[in-house]
């Protein structure tokens, strides 16, 4: 069986062009002989942004669609899944294991000499790492894996942009608060958003 993986946020910057490669994509799927997934993350930014093929049953595919928000998906897109699988947001366990994974990643490796970007050494201010990542970790509840992946992202460049190229905690937690910030802003956005939406 073969697979294809889409990105809502990569097909809606094409404006219409988008909407002919969503077509080319659908028509790709339906030759498919040996069976197709068709796997369309960030889907709802895909359909509230683009009108999509009309959406008959296949045999020839499936469509699988993820969101962080499922509620913004319509009742007619609704109406057309077979299934729900409901995926929670990370708990404390699991955000505490990504905070402290991401913080390896992209502050402590670096930190070592270690990584993609090997050679340029990041340094850290002295402090105790596990104690700090336990700290992000209740401090961020409620976001993604992928928001505190950026997060991670985030530390990283704020050590190699600072004057001496030090990573400190007060920069840590300034990134902590501007991404708790960003979130917030995203989701009552989305709440603002759907306020007068019915299912």
């Amino acid at each position: 069986m073969d697979y294809a993986i889409l990105t809502g946020g990569d097909i809606s910057p094409m404006g219409r062009d988008g909407v002919t490669a969503i077509h080319k994509v659908f028509d790709w799927a339906e030759t498919s002989r040996k069976g197709l997934i068709l796997f369309v993350d960030e889907s709802t930014i895909l359909i509230e942004r683009l009108p999509l093929p009309n959406w008959n049953s296949s045999d020839k595919f499936m469509l699988v669609l993820a969101s962080n928000a499922p509620e913004q998906l319509d009742y007619a897109v609704n109406d057309r899944l077979d299934e729900v699988v409901q995926f929670q947001l990370p708990g404390d366990e699991e955000r505490d294991r990504l905070v402290r994974l991401y913080f390896e990643t992209y502050v402590l490796q670096p930190a070592a000499g270690e990584g993609p970007k090997r050679g340029r050494k990041l340094k850290v201010e002295e402090m105790d790492y596990g104690a700090l990542c336990s700290e992000i970790a209740s401090t961020i509840k409620g976001m993604s894996g992928r928001e505190i992946a950026k997060l991670g992202i985030a530390w990283q460049a704020s050590g190699y942009a600072s004057e001496d190229g030090v990573l400190t905690y007060d920069m840590i937690m300034e990134d902590v608060q501007d991404a708790l910030k960003s979130h917030n802003r995203k989701y009552n956005g989305c709440l603002k958003r759907n306020a007068g939406k019915t299912v």
